[in-house]
């Protein structure tokens, strides 16, 4: 897996926090931007922001969600997304969602860390294994944020 690139764009997703920004030369990156949420901050959620775009339709998304961070970078022939959401459902629940809809159709997954109040996993596309990424959820202060990260061949 190009595990460097998932990383860096994960580190970009959080390290911007949402700004907007472009980066010179071939590479270009594209963060949702925050001015008009979806939803406002309430109570202990951040504000909703719009899925990136080109995101595929088909990665299961966490139902109980609110996606707060996302992020669209291109470099080298490759497409990876950054995404954040938050929920007040337990990781437990969250772990189980993806255990069961990342099972199914053209997805599969595997676990590589888990504990009542975190988990992450690799997963990727069965039809085309160029097309992987990860995820992890965490707990604190009554509030789940799921981190997904994801690459595909542009």
């Amino acid at each position: 897996m190009k595990a460097g690139l998932v990383a860096a764009a994960l580190v970009l997703v959080i390290a911007c926090g949402g700004g907007g920004h472009a980066a010179s030369g071939s590479r270009t990156a594209r963060i949702t931007p925050e001015p008009s949420p979806l939803a406002r901050p309430s109570g202990q959620l951040d504000a909703e922001v719009a899925v990136p775009s080109g995101f595929p339709g088909d990665v299961p998304v966490y139902t109980r969600a609110r996606l707060t961070q996302g992020a669209t970078f291109k470099s080298s022939g490759q497409v990876s997304w950054g995404l954040e959401w938050q929920t007040l459902d337990s990781v437990t629940k969250v772990q189980a969602f993806y255990a069961d809809k990342l099972n199914q159709g053209d997805w599969t997954i595997t676990f590589t860390t888990k504990a009542s109040s975190s988990f992450s996993a690799t997963f990727a596309r069965k039809s085309n294994s160029n097309v992987q990424g990860t995820l992890g959820a965490g707990t604190g202060s009554g509030v789940t944020k799921i981190s997904m990260t994801l690459v595909s061949p542009a």
